[in-house]
Parts: structure tokens; sequence; C-alpha cells
């Protein structure tokens, strides 16, 4: 609620590099009424802060605003806007049009806002407060909206009366999304490809002079040739619209890019070509778990193989020179194995956390894609026995149980001095590791005694799912019974964060699907991560506990 006015149109100057004015805007956007997404916020906020939350948020809104708060600005029309980038971009000028009660209450509500009065210029026009060091911005109210433009060059040469987009070749009626934002990319400047192309070009020169160093170019330089196939293909592009949705009730936010190719470019070959995402340790992750995590590295796109194996290959170079001695060959047979599996094309991982048992303890799996791990393992075992202190050699089994030719070998943590007694909390007092080096994988498993075995065969077993790219999900009743094992003082504010769901609920997912549109999803639970922000406030203020 601190942003002043022109501050959104500057934000989407920085999210749309490539825009034109035509006949019809290139580029549009559009949010719900105002009065809705306040409402939403004041759902949310109460969720996470209570009703103290919702009385702090209407007095920041009249500390801003005063009595008359929104006084002069319709809450309950749509707010849309256009972008305009011309052949040269730097004189890219971005409006937003805001729904007005009239003329005189909303110069009134400009006033409010910015503490200072728009100041009449001549044609109907205003100037009003630019939203930053060296953009000017200027305003023009007509068919009940208000049009402030924003930029560093000219910004009243948009809001030309007749020439300014209506707010019907803005505005999509059937699109309701909480915020959307359409491109129609034949509408941009041709101009603007070349120069794009030209700075592609200077940033893989590399070197003195260029973009990026010597070290750099190794690892962006398949990058940059990442964004120049994508430049090239873009021109098979007929649209991309982003849409932005919140969920109030389970917080869950979503933002969904979709890009419509022209029928038969290779871009449309490509995404129709497109094949649905998975994981080859997908079911891994199970309904009942508490908590899970897949990860698959987009190693089909040639670029990002490129780019992926030589950062691997810098990395042993900088691990040949300065590892430590013992554990030197260690990390070579580390990064080999990693360059193996990046050349295979294929780098998955899955983690998952399982419990409560009947008797508190939890149990925790994780499995990663590793092209024949079999000198790695012997370099560990080497280690192992030549640098582990006798009460770790003791703990530790070396092929305490085979599965189809595969050795899994055990460390018994209850055996060893010490220990940690969170971990003993939530996996046993009894608890051990166990791990297993497969043709085509690694695993890990942590849990109470024989548990850990038997969640290293399972996921050993796991079948290959669909999947998104990334998936971080969690159970949060089962979570909470997980902190009141370790530490119950934090049961209260970790039920505020996380809630009482008893079901798997996902906290970041992101995933692309083809298709006849090209999809990129983004979900992220907001709900959580603002009782993060709400609960380091809170404790921000709380006076001290004397103890």
């Amino acid at each position: 609620m601190r942003m002043r006015i022109g501050m959104l149109g500057v934000l989407m100057v920085l999210v749309a590099p490539s825009l034109s004015l035509a006949a019809d805007p290139a580029v549009v956007y559009q949010t719900q009424p105002l009065g809705r997404l306040l409402d939403d916020l004041r759902t949310m906020v109460q969720t996470i802060g209570g009703d103290d939350g919702v009385k702090q948020f209407n007095k920041d809104i009249e500390r801003k605003l005063g009595a008359k708060g929104f006084d002069g600005l319709d809450i309950n029309l749509p707010i849309v806007g256009f972008i305009d980038v011309p052949a040269d971009p730097t004189g890219t000028v971005a409006v937003i049009a805001f729904p007005v009660t009239g003329e005189k209450e909303w110069l009134d509500f400009c006033e409010r806002w910015n503490k200072a009065k728009p100041k009449a210029l001549k044609d109907g026009l205003y100037e009003v407060q630019g939203p930053g060091s060296g953009m000017k911005a200027a305003m023009r109210i007509a068919d009940g909206y208000a049009y402030i433009a924003a930029g560093a060059k000219d910004p009243e040469r948009v809001l030309d009366a007749k020439t300014m987009p209506t707010f019907a070749k803005i505005y999509d009626g059937a699109d309701a999304s909480l915020m959307a934002g359409k491109i129609y990319l034949d509408r941009l400047p041709k101009e603007l490809r070349g120069l794009a192309k030209q700075g592609l070009a200077q940033l893989r020169k590399g070197g003195p002079g260029g973009g990026i160093g010597a070290q750099e170019t190794i690892i962006l330089g398949p990058l940059v040739g990442l964004a120049e196939k994508a430049l090239d293909l873009s021109e098979g592009a007929k649209e991309a619209a982003l849409r932005i949705n919140v969920d109030v009730q389970s917080g869950e936010s979503t933002a969904e890019l979709t890009l419509t190719p022209t029928s038969g470019s290779p871009l449309d070959k490509l995404v129709t070509n497109m094949k649905t995402g998975t994981n080859k340790f997908g079911s891994l992750i199970v309904s009942d778990a508490a908590a899970g995590i897949r990860l698959s590295l987009p190693l089909g796109i040639p670029e990002v193989q490129k780019s992926t194996l030589a950062m691997l290959e810098e990395f042993q170079k900088m691990a040949a020179a300065n590892a430590f001695p013992p554990m030197k060959d260690l990390v070579d047979e580390l990064l080999k194995g990693l360059i193996r599996t990046a050349k295979s094309g294929e780098m998955d991982g899955a983690a998952v956390l399982r419990g409560p048992a009947k008797d508190g303890t939890f149990t925790a799996a994780a499995a990663i894609s590793f092209e024949d791990p079999s000198a790695f393992e012997k370099e560990l075992k080497k280690v192992i026995n030549e640098q582990a202190p006798p009460d770790f050699k003791d703990a530790i089994k070396w092929d305490a149980e085979k599965v189809n030719g595969v050795s899994i070998h055990t460390l018994d943590i209850s055996k060893m001095p010490g220990g940690d007694r969170e971990l003993k909390a939530v996996f046993g007092q009894n608890m051990m590791m166990a791990f297993a080096f497969a043709p085509k994988a690694v695993y890990l498993a942590m849990g109470p005694g024989a548990e850990a075995v038997t969640a290293i065969k399972a996921a050993m077993n796991a079948k290959p799912g669909e999947s998104p790219a990334l998936d971080l999900s969690y159970n949060a009743a089962k979570i909470i019974k997980l902190i009141d094992s370790v530490e119950p003082q934090g049961v209260q504010p970790a039920t505020k964060l996380l809630g009482k769901q008893d079901k798997l609920t996902s906290l970041i997912a992101l995933s692309a699907t083809g298709g006849k549109d090209l999809k990129v999803k983004l979900a992220i639970n907001v709900k959580v991560f603002a009782s993060m922000l709400w609960l380091r406030g809170s404790a921000a203020v709380e006076p001290p506990v004397a103890k």
C-alpha cells in the first residue's frame, strides 16, 4: 500500500522488455477490481494474523489515505493498462488506468496518495509525480478512467486523445484471472529482435570489454546459446499470456505462462511433440508422506546439458587443484560420476519423509540418478577405512544385505557415542542409516533400526511417474507431530505457519506441458511464506521472556 501511483507501470516496464504500441496494443494487462483484491488480502491476513492483523491492515490504509480512504477510486471496476515500446526501447512508456468515481474526487485522491496535487497541463493532461529518479509521469482522465503514463521520455505522447487505446481494446472480460497480461508478438517492432540479437552476441564475446569473463563464458556460453535459440523460435510465436491467481483459503498462488505458436512453425512442432514430464523415482512420494520433494533437470535441452557439463568440469578442475589430499580421489570420482550422469541426459532426484509410526518415529529415504557409482563407492570405502575414527568404523557394516546384486551398507548411529538428541527424537533412539550404490542411482535412508533398510529397499523399487520439474510438498498435521517430538514449544508457531490440514499439500511446484500451447506453471503456497514474515515481525516486537 506504500507504492506511489505509477509504480505498477514501472514494474510492467521491467517485466516486459519488448513491447510496442499499434492500432491495437501489443501488450495489455488487467486486474480484478480493487475491492476484490482488498477482500482477498483481508481474508489471508485474517487466517494469518487474526482480527488484530485485519485491524492493523485497515489502520495502515487509513494512515496512508486518511479518513476518506479510497474515495475517488472506483473499487468495483477492474484496473487495466498497456505498455508501449517503440523501435528505440529507451522510449518505453507504461500506462496503468484506474477507474474513477469523478475527476474532482480522483484529483483529491491523488493529492492524498502522493502528498502533491496533480498539475494541470494543456489539452486535458496532468503532470503527476514520477515513480523514480529520471522517470516522468503524465495523466489523462477519459471514459471513467485515469490513464497514468510513466517513462523516461515524453510519457504524454501515448495519451493522445485521438490515438490512445480505449478500454475495450485493453480489457478482456472473458479472463477471470486475478491478474493477467498478454503480449501479441506479431505487433512488436521488428527492430527489437535485431537489438536482442546484438545484445546476446556482445554477451557471448566475453573477455575484456565483453559481457562475461573467461570462466563465466564456459558455463554461461551454452545458456546464451539457449537464449539465442529461444529468440529464433519466438519468430513462430503468436502470443504469450501470463495469468496469476490466488486461492485465499488454501493459500496456493499460481503463475501460468501460456505461449501460443503459429501453426506449422518450428516452435509449433517443438511444443506439439513435447512429452509429459516424468521422474524416474516418481512413485517414491506416496500420498501418506509427511513431506516429499522431486526434482528433474531439463537435460533433454542441449544447451542446458552443455551448461551443466561445463559447470561440473570446471568444478572438477578446481577440486583437482584445491581438494584436501585424503579426499581428493573421492571428490574426483564424485564429479566424474555426475559428469557421466549429465551426459546420459537424465538427472532426477526424489526424497520422502514418512511417519509418524505408532512410536512417533519417522523414516526418510532419498534417491538420485548417478551413472555407475562403483568407483565412487570404492573410494568411499577406502577413505572411511583409512581416515574414519574407530567408533565410526565399528558402527558401519559393509554389505549388510544384497538386493538384486546391489549391496546395502548400514551405519548404526545408536552405537556411536553422543548423538544428536533432535535426530534421535525423530528417527528413534536406535537410529540407523542405510545406503546403496546401484548401476544408475544412489540411495540413502534413515530411520529406527531395520526400518532404514526397509525404506531403502522401497526406494530401490521406486518406479518412474509423471512429475513436475520441481515439486516440494508437505503434510501439515504430520510435520506438527514431528516438531512436537523435538521441541513442543514450537508447535503453536508452526501450526500458525503451516496450518492443520492432514493431507499432502504442495509448497512449491514448477511444471511445463506441451500440446496445442506451451504452458509453464509455477505454484507457490503464499500463505506459508506470508506467515513466516508475519511471525518474524511479531517476534521482533515481543518483549523478552524472563528466565
